[in-house]
């Protein structure tokens, strides 16, 4: 392992190497910047965060419209950068998304992709019903067909980003822990496991462990860090269920339920035969004590889920992993400058949609630390949004 350089002063460093720090690290690399240090708690590779894993969805379907906007992007950015690493990222399975029929967020998918000229088809449930075999949607349902919406490889993404990076220059440092920030005028310092790091910019994207950091520097953000069951279900017909395989138009491709709990689910794609179907909320916990209480607490509700939606799917799981989301009260992110020190940026508070929107979230973050102007209105993501006035 090396240790951090002690005399060298970096341009910037960014904690936390999840797909946001490396999409960041990467922004700011390609920018030009020549000392650019990313550090990482863990190994490289772990499962103790947000990014690790097969697969997340990617869709241009929003129910607000300044992420639908973003998405335009993403999927340029995230071509780019699968094309940069010679790596297949995307995998493209189409996006089904489905609530009763005065559903509101439904209505703003449709609106959202209207707006941006996004191909889809609107369905009854008895269409829906009668298009995809594995659909037995409730008759005051309605069904909402994106062609383009698919699956991003998620761990073999952030290795991607991380290769790219280093590619430019980069250096990243894992195994290596924050262990205190000291800002001081022009100058950062960071103490780790494996040496002090002096930097001119700071950029902390650290998921989980971003109000921990955050608190000695006197932010204290409304983060929840929640523990989220990601579920795996045997599909009876693996054909129809299994990621860009058969790719008709009667696969299954990811989906989205609105409801009062929303669920959502993949097509099998990291583990064969088994599709990926989840309820989009979970337990509070400390990440650093996760595993104290491991009894997952969505089965029974999504095993519900599929027997009232679906047809030929088990409904009990054969693999029972987590994630962990770190949620704001608003599930917009933070993305803003520390209120009195502008070298320090900080990205935040993902709630368990961020990885898609990563390549855009980095170059925003990039923009910020390299005081570029930003290409999105940020109105929605400033720290002070929650403070009483």
């Amino acid at each position: 392992l090396m240790e951090s350089d002690k005399d060298l002063l970096y341009d910037v460093v960014v904690i936390g190497a999840g797909i946001v720090g490396s999409s960041t690290a990467y922004s700011i690399a390609k920018e030009g910047v020549r000392h650019v240090a990313l550090l990482e708690q863990f190994q490289l590779g772990h499962t103790r965060g947000s990014s690790h894993g097969g697969s997340r969805i990617t869709r241009r379907g929003y129910h607000t419209h300044y992420y639908a906007e973003m998405m335009t992007e993403a999927f340029k950015l995230w071509e780019g950068i699968a094309q940069d690493a010679c790596m297949q990222l995307y995998i493209k399975t189409g996006g089904l998304y489905f609530g009763g029929s005065t559903s509101e967020d439904l209505e703003e998918v449709i609106s959202g992709f209207q707006h941006l000229g996004v191909k889809h088809e609107v369905l009854s449930s008895t269409e829906a019903n009668d298009r995809f075999e594995f659909f037995q949607l409730p008759s005051d349902y309605r069904c909402v067909v994106e062609e383009d919406a698919g699956i991003l490889a998620a761990s073999k993404a952030v290795h991607a980003l991380q290769a790219l990076f280093a590619r430019k220059g980069g250096k990243i440092f894992d195994c290596c822990q924050v262990t205190n920030i000291t800002p001081g005028g022009d100058m950062v310092t960071i103490a780790t496991t494996r040496g002090n790091f002096k930097t001119k910019k700071l950029v902390i994207t650290a998921g989980a462990w971003s109000a921990k950091l955050l608190k000695p520097l006197g932010v204290e953000l409304p983060l929840r860090v929640m523990k989220v069951d990601v579920l795996y279900w045997k599909a009876d017909s693996p054909g129809i269920c299994t990621a860009g395989t058969e790719n008709s138009p009667h696969s299954m491709g990811i989906f989205i339920n609105y409801e009062d709990i929303h669920f959502y689910g993949l097509p099998a794609y990291e583990y064969p035969g088994l599709v990926k179907i989840c309820q989009h909320s979970g337990s509070t916990v400390d990440p650093d004590h996760r595993d104290a209480e491991h009894i997952p607490q969505s089965i029974n509700t999504v095993s519900q889920f599929i027997g009232k939606h679906f047809k030929g799917i088990s409904t009990s799981p054969s693999i029972v992993e987590t994630c962990l989301y770190t949620m704001t009260p608003d599930h917009d992110f933070f993305l803003d400058y520390h209120p009195e020190h502008r070298n320090i940026i900080i990205g935040a508070g993902f709630s368990g949609h961020g990885f898609k929107l990563a390549p855009v979230i980095g170059k925003i973050l990039a923009e910020l630390t390299l005081s570029l102007s930003p290409s999105y209105d940020l109105q929605y993501f400033k720290l002070h949004r929650f403070q009483k006035t």
